[in-house]
């Protein structure tokens, strides 16, 4: 496949609904982003583990069915591309009890959890683009500040380990850190 210019194609990024379902499933693929289904922060940690991949996919189908928007879906040139996971902070059921991401303190928050964006469109740009639009979205939906969970890159590392996104890419993007546990930082940005 010839390397994307996202400069040269048509980019839109648009809310995960119930008519866009088989576009999230064709951008998380067969496996469903590693099985994961985008649940791993909206489950305890015992109940993630004990539900299969399909589960997961169910759980997913199911927040979107009942008209919540979990997170945006990129369309490179009308392609599902690449996603990323917005919602508050309250729906995320392992933040709750997480004795590293527990609140900085009792502002509202969005949170930008994840992302996942198909292999034929990684290293393009797109996570600054998504990180952009989810905190416009958050905006739209009355949130006056947005958290994130990146990862300090130093060397590389597997794409999977990404999933919550680069530190760096959300400094580009106006994020600053909020607090700093164990090996993890809460970056944070006001909308």
């Amino acid at each position: 496949m010839e390397k994307k210019n996202l400069e040269t194609t048509k980019l839109e990024i648009l809310p995960l609904t119930p008519a866009r379902w088989a576009d999230c499933e064709k951008v998380f693929g067969p496996n469903g982003c590693y099985g994961c289904w985008c649940m791993w922060w909206r489950m305890k940690g015992r109940e993630f583990s004990n539900s299969s991949k399909e589960e997961h996919k169910t759980a997913l189908r199911t927040i979107v069915q009942n008209a919540q928007e979990p997170g945006l879906l990129a369309y490179v040139d009308g392609v599902p591309a690449a996603w990323v996971a917005v919602a508050p902070r309250d729906e995320y059921v392992r933040l709750k009890t997480s004795r590293t991401l527990f609140v900085v303190d009792d502002q509202p928050a969005w949170v930008i959890s994840c992302f996942f964006i198909h292999r034929n469109y990684r290293r393009l740009g797109l996570m600054g683009l998504l990180i952009d639009a989810a905190c416009d979205f958050a905006r739209s939906k009355g949130a006056s500040l947005i958290e994130a969970f990146p990862l300090q890159i130093n060397e590389r590392t597997n794409s999977a380990s990404l999933f919550t996104g680069v530190e760096s890419v959300f400094k580009e993007h106006g994020f600053s850190v909020a607090a700093v546990r164990e090996h993890r930082s809460i970056f944070r940005k006001q909308l």
